[in-house]
């Protein structure tokens, strides 16, 4: 009886160290758990640009369906096309900084 007894102790023994094992170092770890809750807040972050990136977007689409001169402004603007009897001109910001 008394074998019996320190058989089931020890067994019972090495299940807790396999389950704190598998808590502590496992695949299902405390340490994976805060990567993965880090990764998804960055993940989160990402997210929210690219949502703010589409409302951008999707103004720029809407004004370009309903307006000619959207068109018209974002054709000289970014594609620096111009009708053939004008000229474009363009300006060049740079930031001069005097040392006196």
């Amino acid at each position: 009886m008394n074998k019996l007894y320190y058989l089931t102790f020890i067994f019972f023994i090495l299940i807790i160290i396999f389950l704190l094992n598998s808590i502590f170092f496992g695949e299902n770890s405390y340490s994976k758990r805060n990567e993965l809750i880090e990764e998804n807040s960055i993940q989160k972050a990402k997210n929210a640009d690219i949502k703010k990136h589409n409302t951008v977007l999707e103004f720029e689409i809407n004004n370009a369906q309903n307006s000619y001169d959207h068109v018209e402004n974002f054709a000289r603007e970014k594609l620096n096309l111009t009708y053939p009897d004008e000229e474009f001109i363009s300006f060049k910001n740079e930031d001069t900084q005097d040392n006196e």
